[in-house]
């Protein structure tokens, strides 16, 4: 009887012990990917501080050479942390929300770092090639890529999917501006003249800014002013947002589809006998400026309204 027992007890241990190798066996060979730990090589996306449209790429397929407007950015998760990984492109799949699904691309077409470190943001663009392919896409419209990206570590590769948005974008010109702020029509003034009220030394008289001549440039483009009676202007209180509502009711700025002019936070400035009115512009996705007029979303289009009589001023 006691033999029997031994005999059972033995049985179950080397059944237990058994299992228990056989668990660790299979977790050594197929380990958990979602909980790596020690020197086990781990790849993946963490592009989650980027924003949004991190994942974008806009083109400019009017330009007669390759001009990539805005490249896609990404940052990747790495175990461990000083792996030096080589990146090539595995393969690229047309994943089917976008809009254009015709435009087939392979890895000479996209530009990939070569080599990409643990948390490093690194940028994804058009190759000249991949430029071409989207010459007679329509503008302003999406092509939605899967990008699989082979990392490999030594003799360690993982495989990572992302995600790419290609759009062709409509380029919105400096000529298209400009005709915005000449088209002003205000009620009780001529067609590019903004007009202003102020105190004068006899009752409330009009000042005059013109802005037929209407030029964009980065440092402003300077509206001279003049009274229209023979009272000086005391006081004249600066009004952009006055201003910036006439440009939004222009034609030309209505056709502009993708441009929108932030009013409500315009700024102004006085210095001596000039107030400057300085607007912000905020862009669409799938629009972008030419390089003359980039500076509008950034610094500000900046219109200098300068009083030209002796008498006259600004409310400070």
């Amino acid at each position: 009887m006691k033999k029997q027992l031994l005999k059972f007890l033995l049985s179950l241990t080397a059944l237990i012990f058994a299992v228990s190798c056989g668990n660790s066996a299979n977790s050594s060979t197929n380990p958990d990917t979602d909980y790596p730990t020690g020197n086990y090589f781990y790849v993946a996306e963490d592009s989650y501080t980027l924003g949004n449209e991190h994942d974008i790429i806009e083109v400019d397929t009017d330009a007669s050479y390759s001009q990539v407007k805005k490249q896609a950015k990404y940052k990747f998760s790495i175990n461990p942390s000083d792996a030096s990984c080589s990146v090539t492109i595995a393969n690229i799949t047309i994943k089917g929300t976008g809009t254009i699904t015709d435009v087939i691309l392979y890895a000479s077409d996209l530009s990939v770092p070569s080599y990409i470190k643990n948390g490093e943001e690194v940028s994804v663009s058009l190759t000249s090639t991949g430029v071409d392919k989207f010459k007679a896409s329509p503008k302003t419209q999406k092509a939605v890529y899967t990008v699989t990206l082979e990392f490999k570590n030594g003799e360690s590769t993982k495989n990572v999917d992302i995600d790419i948005t290609i759009i062709p974008v409509k380029i919105i010109t400096k000529t298209e501006i400009e005709n915005m702020v000449k088209g002003i029509q205000d009620a009780a003034h001529p067609q590019g003249n903004y007009g202003m009220t102020g105190n004068g030394d006899g009752g409330f008289t009009v000042v005059l800014f013109d802005l037929t001549g209407f030029t964009l440039s980065s440092s402003g483009y300077n509206a001279n002013g003049n009274d229209k009676s023979p009272y000086n202007v005391k006081n004249l209180k600066p009004s952009p947002i006055t201003l910036g509502n006439l440009i939004e009711e222009t034609e030309t700025y209505k056709n502009i589809k993708g441009l929108t002019i932030d009013t409500l936070n315009a700024q102004s400035s006085v210095e001596g006998k000039t107030c400057t009115y300085t607007y912000k512009f905020k862009l669409s996705s799938g629009y972008a400026l030419d390089s003359s007029s980039s500076f509008i979303t950034t610094t500000g289009m900046k219109i200098k309204l300068t009083l030209n009589d002796s008498g006259s001023s600004w409310q400070i």
